[in-house]
């Protein structure tokens, strides 16, 4: 019994601590302004991995303000440089890329993780 409680905390901590990592994104999407940005260059990183990861580097109007930034959440692929990006924006917090499928996807496994906690840590043992 105790290790079925114990299992449920786990899965409920993990589900939360992942749902409160998606957090950011959502913030953005509910209160941040969609920005079309325009793509003027590429900043490249040396990576242990992979080599080389190229980042765009933005710029948009905010508020009457010319803002540029590098996005380091997604990389892109130096020879397919694209003119436009569509990114949620807000100055206290960040810049999003939106609803993707990598934020889909983790938000359903947060989900599916924080039910089958409560499940687990509520399960009363019958014999």
């Amino acid at each position: 019994m105790i290790i079925i409680r114990t299992f449920g905390v786990i899965l409920l901590l993990l589900g939360l601590f992942l749902a409160y990592g998606l957090s950011k994104d959502s913030r953005l999407m509910l209160f941040g302004s969609k920005i079309k940005a325009d793509v003027i260059g590429i900043d490249s990183v040396k990576s242990k991995r992979f080599g080389y990861v190229h980042y765009p580097i933005l710029q948009f109007k905010y508020k009457q303000k010319q803002v540029c930034l590098v996005n380091d959440l997604s990389s892109i692929n130096p020879k397919e440089v694209p003119a436009h990006m569509e990114i949620y924006y807000k100055e206290g917090i960040g810049i999003s890329d939106g609803f993707t499928v990598i934020y889909a996807v983790f938000s359903i496994i947060s989900i599916i993780m924080i039910i089958f906690g409560i499940i687990a840590f509520r399960t009363k043992h019958v014999r």
